[in-house]
């Protein structure tokens, strides 16, 4: 009972992030997303305290909702999770970003789908460091497990899982395909 009272008064701290979002032009997308992560954390919690609850339990969903909102000023109510990286605008990050742990993680894709989720130790990116957009562009409901590399200007087709410590580096045209390993070969 006192452990309950002490977290929701901990929680009173991230106040100002609701009343931002409230005002956000993204103010649908980060209310969606907030059930998303209320359900897939299993968080009995709605509404408003179920905002202030994932505010205080989950630095990658603090990361997610300065992102969104723009507000970078929020960190000093709460960092966001250490070496999470955001690069794609958020209006190319489809509604329902879900991120496990996020510890690690780049995200510089060209658009992400809706319902997307990603864990720690991530790199989505580019291939070249010459002045060009070869950025990938993720589907709609893809996951993209612990240590995998997308990288180039590539397509991952919708509902593509990424297995873990996989490396990407060609378009993925098939829905709903499972895809692992590594693409490496020795150039002599």
């Amino acid at each position: 009972m006192i452990g309950q009272i002490l977290f929701r008064i901990k929680s009173f701290r991230f106040i100002p992030a609701l009343l931002v979002v409230k005002k956000s032009k993204y103010r649908d997308v980060v209310e969606y997303e907030r059930n998303v992560w209320l359900k897939s954390n299993h968080i009995p919690c709605f509404g408003d305290i179920g905002f202030l609850t994932l505010m205080t339990k989950f630095p990658e969903y603090r990361s997610l909702v300065y992102h969104r909102t723009g507000c970078g000023w929020l960190r000093h109510f709460g960092k966001g999770q250490t070496n999470l990286y955001f690069h794609t605008p958020s209006n190319r990050i489809g509604k329902g970003l879900l991120i496990w742990h996020g510890y690690s993680t780049v995200i510089n894709a060209d658009s992400i789908g809706e319902n997307c989720s990603i864990w720690h130790n991530v790199t989505i990116g580019k291939k070249s460091v010459m002045p060009i957009n070869d950025k990938p562009v993720i589907g709609n409901n893809c996951s993209i497990c612990t240590g995998a590399i997308v990288i180039g200007g590539i397509n991952i087709a919708d509902g593509v899982i990424i297995g873990a410590g996989s490396t990407v580096v060609d378009s993925i045209e098939v829905k709903e395909a499972i895809v692992t390993g590594q693409k490496a070969t020795v150039r002599l």
